[in-house]
């Protein structure tokens, strides 16, 4: 089986969520907010060409079959493959609730 390696893109809700989830770690501790920034980029880069080792959203409404998510400590990230590329599109905390994409 040939593996594809597809170019990884991150949305701006995906940036904006990461980030907000650094600004609140971060008032308790800057170094706790870096291991988990650094932790969950490095997943996300580990996604190609494996992108479908993960298991579908079924949170995400509607899913059209393409979209899955995976966890950091209690962070889930939601991806979505494309033929050419890996869409980042959010950062989700796990008390969240799991329906806010």
């Amino acid at each position: 089986m040939v593996k594809k390696h597809r170019e990884v893109i991150w949305s701006k809700k995906a940036i904006d969520s990461l980030k907000d989830h650094y600004g609140r770690i971060a008032e308790d501790s800057i170094s706790a907010a870096k291991k988990v920034r650094a932790e969950i980029l490095r997943a996300v880069q580990e996604i190609p060409p494996y992108a479908d080792k993960y298991q579908l959203d079924e949170y995400y409404p509607n899913n059209p079959g393409n979209i899955r998510r995976f966890f950091r400590w209690s962070y889930r990230i939601i991806y979505q493959v494309n033929e050419s590329t890996i869409d980042i599109l959010n950062v989700i905390h796990t008390s969240q609730e799991p329906n806010q994409e």
